[in-house]
């Protein structure tokens, strides 16, 4: 959860076993509820440099890119097993269109975006998400055109497919994560005149910290205010832009944001399935999924946003 350090993770374990041999007592009397440990040491022992660069999920850039394509790549695996079993007869130029943008898709969607989320970049990971529904519209579009569909200049087996699926969960954990991190956080820790340490402050507060539009444009404005009434530069009166994004948004309130961005995925994923259940009810000879898979699915997210916006009340 606060992507801590591997080597103080040790530590504080062979702290915590050392502790419950001497005493004999169990770890939680000791230390108290594992998550709330956890959250101490991620507070209190890890480097302030370091928790900055962490986002609202306790994920940096790198995290979220290495999982994501990971996910992403499951993710078209099934679909690729899906489609092979589904009955339908595809060229090979049809599959090939159909593999590569999806592959496309599911990489920015599931790794690229989010990424560039944390990174504090969210205009970028927008135009980057447009473009990559882009590209899959129109490789959808090509492969349904009845020359490409019908051609059989070369065998491109639907099995095959599956490489590109492959390819995504292989390059994610292979690129070192000090590497991504400055592929989405170029200019992280640099020195900013002030309005570009402002900007900063705005991008960081709203995509790496979930803060609202408006609330993270009011607390914009506070700094711009405080430095005009001391004359100072931003640098020098409010320090690192990311320590400063950091501290405003510490707090109970950090939790709050992990669970609403949650419960806002839940229930996305609850609208996507009823109308995928719609669908496939008004249309039962489709070769898509079976009505019980989007019903189980629906009820499943439908399940998790009823736990997280009762989990959200009680905060």
């Amino acid at each position: 959860m606060h992507s801590v350090p591997r080597e103080l993770v040790n530590r504080v374990l062979a702290e915590v076993a050392e502790a419950v041999t001497e005493t004999e007592q169990p770890a939680e009397e000791l230390f108290g509820p594992a998550e709330e440990y956890a959250a101490v040491v991620a507070t209190e022992r890890v480097d302030v440099r370091h928790r900055s660069a962490l986002d609202f999920e306790g994920r940096t850039p790198a995290t979220h890119f290495r999982q994501g394509m990971v996910a992403g790549s499951i993710a078209v695996l099934i679909m690729t097993v899906a489609g092979t079993f589904s009955g339908e007869e595809l060229s090979g130029a049809s599959t090939l269109l159909l593999s590569l943008s999806t592959s496309v898709f599911v990489a920015v969607g599931f790794a690229v975006f989010p990424a560039l989320r944390a990174a504090g970049r969210t205009r970028s990971a927008w135009l980057h998400g447009a473009g990559a529904g882009v590209i899959a519209a129109v490789g959808v579009c090509l492969a349904a055109l009845p020359a490409i569909r019908d051609a059989h200049s070369f065998p491109f087996p639907p099995f095959a497919a599956a490489g590109c699926g492959l390819l995504l969960g292989v390059l994610g954990p292979a690129v070192p994560a000090r590497v991504v991190n400055r592929w989405f956080s170029p200019g992280e820790g640099r020195r900013l005149d002030d309005e570009q340490w402002l900007r900063r402050l705005g991008e960081l507060l709203h995509g790496r910290h979930g803060l609202p539009l408006r609330t993270a444009q009011q607390h914009v404005t506070e700094a711009r205010e405080h430095l005009a009434a001391t004359g100072s530069g931003a640098q020098q009166e409010l320090g690192q832009v990311e320590i400063y994004a950091m501290d405003l948004t510490d707090g109970p309130g950090r939790d709050v944001q992990r669970i609403r961005h949650r419960l806002l995925g839940a229930l996305s994923g609850a609208a996507v399935f009823a109308v995928l259940f719609t669908l496939t009810l008004l249309d039962p000879d489709s070769s898509g999924a079976a009505p019980w898979v989007h019903a189980v699915l629906f009820a499943c997210s439908s399940a998790l946003a009823v736990t997280l916006l009762r989990k959200m009340r009680t905060r």
